[in-house]
C-alpha cells in the first residue's frame, strides 16, 4: 500500500513538473509569436468556459489563467476578464489574482480592460459581478471612477457589486450618484456569512452613503470570497 500512494504522489509531482514547462514555454512563444500564442489562448479559453463548474474546467482554465497573469497587453486583460466569468471558482480566483498583479504594474491596461468590459461582456455575466471587487483590492485612486461607471450598468448585481465596493472604498465622489439610487427598488440576494438574505438597491445605495458620509468605510477594500466569489451569490 505505501509502494502505491509512494508511486500517486511521485506520478502526481511529475504531472505539475510538465504544467510548469508547458507553460513556460507558452509563455516564451508568447514573446516571438504572440498573436499565434494569444489566438490559441484565447481559443482554450472558450472552449473551457463551456466546461461549466467542476475539476474539468479548473483543469483546463486556471494553467492558462495563471499563463496570461505572466503576459500583458490589452488582449490579456481582456481574457482575464472573460475568466471571470467561468462557473469554477477556482478559475476566477486565479483570474482575478492575475489582474490584480497585472493591475500593480500596468494599472492603465486593467482599468482600461474593466472599462470596456460594461459594454464588451455579456450582461449577465458573472465577471461583471466579480470585477468591481477585484478591481477595488488594487487601491489604486483611479479605481472609484471605473466603479461609478458600474452604477449605471442594467443588472442589479452588478450595480449592487459597485455599490459596495465604492462604500468600501470611502469614495465621496461617489455620493451624487448613489443618491440617484436611493430609491431603486431592484433586488439582490447577499450572503452576510450566516445565509443569504434579500436588499434592494436603493437600501444599499443609502448605506453606502451613511458609510461614506460618516467617514465609517473600512480601512481596507471589501475582500472577494477565497474562493473565488464576491459577497453576492
Amino acid at each position: 500500500m505505501a509502494s502505491e500512494i509512494e508511486s500517486r504522489i511521485e506520478k502526481l509531482q511529475h504531472a505539475e513538473e510538465e504544467v510548469r514547462r508547458l507553460q513556460d514555454e507558452l509563455i516564451e512563444g508568447a514573446s516571438t509569436a504572440r498573436a499565434a500564442t494569444l489566438d490559441a489562448l484565447r481559443e482554450a479559453v472558450l472552449e473551457g468556459l463551456g466546461h461549466g463548474e467542476g475539476p474539468e474546467a479548473a483543469a483546463s482554465l486556471v494553467p492558462i489563467a495563471e499563463i496570461l497573469g505572466e503576459l500583458d497587453g490589452p488582449e490579456v486583460c481582456d481574457l482575464l476578464i472573460d475568466l471571470l466569468g467561468s462557473d469554477e471558482p477556482e478559475v476566477r480566483f486565479t483570474a482575478g489574482r492575475a489582474l490584480q498583479d497585472l493591475a500593480f504594474d500596468r494599472f492603465k491596461e486593467v482599468a482600461e480592460a474593466a472599462e470596456r468590459a460594461v459594454k464588451r461582456v455579456p450582461r449577465n455575466s458573472e465577471a461583471l459581478r466579480e470585477l468591481p471587487y477585484v478591481v477595488a483590492e488594487v487601491g489604486e485612486p483611479g479605481i472609484p471612477k471605473i466603479l461609478r461607471g458600474y452604477l449605471a450598468h442594467a443588472d442589479a448585481d452588478v450595480v449592487a457589486a459597485a455599490i459596495e465596493a465604492l462604500a468600501a472604498l470611502g469614495d465621496p465622489a461617489a455620493v451624487p450618484e448613489l443618491r440617484k439610487l436611493a430609491r431603486d427598488p431592484r433586488t439582490v440576494q447577499l450572503d452576510d456569512g450566516e445565509g443569504d438574505t434579500q436588499s434592494s438597491i436603493g437600501v444599499l445605495a443609502q448605506e453606502a452613503i451613511e458609510m461614506i458620509d460618516e467617514g465609517n468605510a473600512p480601512p481596507a477594500p471589501p475582500q472577494r470570497d477565497p474562493r473565488g466569489g464576491g459577497r453576492r451569490r
